[in-house]
């Protein structure tokens, strides 16, 4: 009744690209992870180079994807990642977030991506602290509130970038917190 040598061959076919697909959105989310330490240690040619190499993986991650729109769900989350990673590097080193138009991404991914930065700039106003820069941590805290109020302005209504938008606010507020106790305490310990 079914025709199984073809079906076989363009079931594998199918197979093989979704694992492709997985497996190459697993490597744009490692080398966004390796971006993403590289610009909090502030370690530039580093995160260059990871970017370089994370660029040449995305455009084939876009390449099977516009082979295989179906997909494209397995591919979200490396896609995400990378507008993390390229978000950050260029907030850190230009003072600027991407358009969604310069990272070749659609709406939604570009959100999810963009929202999940608040975690590293969280990460990097602690970075900061540590090095008792307080107005370098101010000045992250205020680009996640800046964020956390553009997100809201956008009144998404999908859950899960529901959720990304309040996971901004808490980032806002986690650094406020933590700028809180860097300067009360350093004013306190400067009278003592």
């Amino acid at each position: 009744m079914l025709e199984n040598k073809s079906l076989y061959d363009e079931l594998r076919q199918y197979e093989q690209a979704k694992d492709e697909v997985i497996q190459t959105s697993i490597k744009v989310a490692r080398l966004s992870k390796a971006v993403v330490y590289s610009v909090i240690r502030r370690d530039f040619v580093s995160a260059e180079k990871a970017i370089r190499e994370m660029e040449n993986v995305v455009a084939k991650l876009k390449k099977l994807i516009n082979e295989w729109p179906m997909f494209y769900n397995n591919a979200a989350t490396g896609l995400q990642e990378y507008v993390e990673a390229i978000t950050l590097y260029l907030f850190i080193k230009e003072g600027r977030f991407p358009t969604k138009e310069e990272l070749g991404v659609d709406v939604y991914t570009y959100l999810m991506g963009v929202a999940d930065v608040a975690g590293e700039l969280g990460r990097s106003a602690t970075e900061e602290l540590l090095k008792k820069n307080i107005e370098g941590a101010k000045r992250l805290k205020d680009a996640v509130e800046s964020l956390y109020l553009d997100l809201l302005a956008l009144e998404p209504r999908d859950y899960e970038l529901r959720k990304k938008v309040d996971y901004v606010g808490s980032q806002a507020n986690w650094i406020s917190e933590k700028l809180f106790y860097a300067t009360t305490c350093r004013q306190t310990s400067d009278v003592e």
